[in-house]
């Protein structure tokens, strides 16, 4: 039996129901698949229902503004993944009349769309023959293969590519391709693959190359993984007659047009050569909550402190052009980060 035809009886005795799996519509596959990157499937599908239900075509979803699409997407992270999908639903709607585009390179192109993704949307949808490889297609290939390039390398995704070509059944691309990714997320996974289970047997076996040397435990190679730098934030919290101070990201940084509180800038100079230490006390401030949250390129470390309305920081806030005061019981509309949406929660703030 081929390598296709293994992995295809697996797949129709094996697969998980999703709901957007099943479908040829172009536009509900891209949003999954912007939604799913770097993202675990039981945290992103309620966003994808929610998506749907908000924004029904590519057109609805290009009319709305970056702040409603940023708000809906709150909680996810890694934010340049909605302004990205936001602006490719604005090329789709001004440059293909609404209408997703079915060539390969025409998907490639749009923002945020790789070579994964453009290779996901162009099977699934149109069934092109183009294979896809993400981490669960790489940690299955290089132990069947033995491919032993560092798994994020050029090198390894070209290897795999090139076996994959080969062996991609044409006629079903895209079922080819989900078969592949639900077989590495579900068989062949990181710990206690397939191989390794009692009484289940791995329909490749006889052919897979870590289960021979026994080195399932050992591939894919990872990269060595570097030390994260630690980011201070200091936050203020200042409510005055039912209303709080806020400030919008500016659009050069990483949350950039989300909503947050005033930042203490006093504190992070004092804290510069600190790793995760609160600031001396201040006449008017309360420290009210510390969180950790770490992120692909660093760890913070936030504080928030409550500012004492008419203290001298408060003035100072009042005076910083920057910074606004909204109405308390309209916070929970604006689009904020995860660290300001978990201490609003914790505080009863909305």
């Amino acid at each position: 039996m081929s390598f296709s035809s293994k992995l295809l009886l697996w797949y129709g005795e094996n697969r998980r129901t999703l709901p957007w799996r099943g479908i040829s519509d172009p536009y509900k596959i891209w949003l999954s698949e912007i939604i799913l990157q770097q993202t675990r499937i039981v945290q992103g599908e309620p966003y994808y229902l929610r998506f749907v239900e908000h924004y029904p075509t590519v057109g609805h979803l290009a009319d709305a503004s970056e702040e409603e699409v940023l708000k809906l997407w709150q909680g996810l992270g890694y934010y340049s993944r909605a302004r990205n999908l936001h602006k490719a639903a604005q090329v789709v709607r001004d440059e293909y009349g609404g209408v997703f585009p079915s060539d390969y390179e025409q998907i490639r192109a749009l923002p945020g769309v790789g070579d994964y993704t453009a290779a996901a949307i162009a099977s699934f949808a149109f069934n092109l023959p183009y294979p896809v490889v993400d981490g669960n297609v790489i940690r299955f290939m290089t132990r069947l293969e033995g491919i032993f390039e560092e798994a994020t390398s050029p090198a390894c995704r070209k290897r795999i590519l090139e076996i994959l070509k080969e062996r991609l059944d044409v006629r079903q691309a895209g079922p080819f391709n989900q078969a592949l990714m639900e077989f590495g997320a579900l068989a062949c996974t990181p710990q206690n693959p397939l191989c390794k289970r009692d009484g289940e047997m791995c329909p490749f076996a006889g052919d897979c190359y870590a289960l021979a040397h026994d080195v399932a435990s050992e591939l894919p190679v990872k990269k060595r993984r570097e030390v994260l730098p630690v980011v201070n934030l200091h936050y203020l919290y200042l409510e005055e007659k039912g209303c709080v101070w806020v400030h919008k990201r500016g659009y050069d940084d990483l949350w950039r047009g989300m909503y947050d509180l005033p930042v203490w800038e006093a504190a992070e100079a004092q804290n510069s050569d600190a790793c995760g230490e609160a600031a001396e006390p201040v006449a008017g401030l309360t420290l009210l909550k510390e969180y950790r949250q770490t992120l692909s390129h660093r760890r913070l470390h936030v504080f928030f402190y409550e500012v004492q309305a008419g203290s001298p920081l408060a003035t100072q806030i009042g005076k910083n052009g920057e910074y606004r005061k909204v109405d308390k019981k309209t916070l929970s509309q604006l689009a904020v980060p995860k660290n300001i949406a978990t201490f609003f929660r914790d505080f009863n703030i909305f």
